[in-house]
C-alpha cells in the first residue's frame, strides 16, 4: 500500500511540474548584417498613417516603461549608445502579444473498480477539478537597420508575462535572457 501511495504521489508531482508554464526564448537574425559596425541605437516609433490614424497607446504605460528601460539598459551593457532616430545605426521596437487560454487543474485520483458479479464498474475516487481563463503575454523585440529600416534581429519570449503588471525585476530578467545573444557575433 505504501508503494502505491508513493507512486501516486510521485506521478501527481510529475504532472504538476510538467504543467507549470515556462518562458520559451527564440531569436533569429539577418545572417548578412554586420552587427560589429553598429554602435548606436534609437527607439523606433511607428509613423502615423492617415488611413489608420495614430497608433494606439500601450495597454499599460507602466509595463511599457519597464520594457523600454530594461531593453535600453541591456543594449547599454552591450556597448550600444543611445542616439537620435535619424542618426542611429539600429532602431529598436517591441510588441506584446496576449493570448487567453483555459487552464485546468485536477487534484483527482482514482482507481478502477468492478461491480458485483462482474456487472457495472467504472472509476472511483475523490478529488476535484477547476478551470480558469489565463492570459499569457509574449514579448517580441525587433531590431531594424537604421538606414534601410529592414528587420535585422528578432527575439521572442513566448509566455513571458503571466500577469498584467509584471514587476521591474521580472521584466529585467526576461529582457536580459532575451537579449543574451544580441548582438550576433
Amino acid at each position: 500500500m505504501k508503494k502505491l501511495i508513493m507512486i501516486v504521489a510521485v506521478g501527481g508531482l510529475a504532472v504538476l511540474l510538467g504543467s507549470c508554464s515556462s518562458v520559451s526564448y527564440v531569436t533569429d537574425w539577418d545572417t548578412h548584417h554586420d552587427f560589429s559596425r553598429s554602435k548606436t541605437f534609437a527607439w523606433y516609433e511607428l509613423p502615423e498613417r492617415p488611413d489608420r490614424g495614430t497608433p494606439s497607446p500601450a495597454p499599460n504605460a507602466f509595463v511599457a516603461s519597464r520594457i523600454r528601460s530594461a531593453v535600453t539598459g541591456e543594449l547599454g551593457l552591450k556597448g550600444l549608445e543611445p542616439a537620435e532616430p535619424g542618426k542611429a545605426d539600429l532602431l529598436v521596437t517591441y510588441h506584446i502579444a496576449l493570448q487567453q487560454s483555459m487552464q485546468v487543474y485536477s487534484s483527482g485520483w482514482g482507481y478502477p473498480y468492478r461491480g458485483c458479479w462482474g456487472w457495472g464498474g467504472g472509476w472511483g475516487g475523490g478529488g476535484y477539478s477547476s478551470a480558469r481563463m489565463v492570459t499569457r503575454g509574449t514579448l517580441i523585440v525587433d531590431v531594424l537597420d537604421g538606414k534601410k529600416r529592414s528587420l535585422v534581429w528578432r527575439g521572442i519570449a513566448e509566455g513571458a508575462f503571466s500577469k498584467p503588471n509584471p514587476s521591474e525585476s521580472d521584466v529585467a530578467k526576461i529582457v536580459s535572457r532575451l537579449l543574451a545573444e544580441f548582438p550576433v557575433r
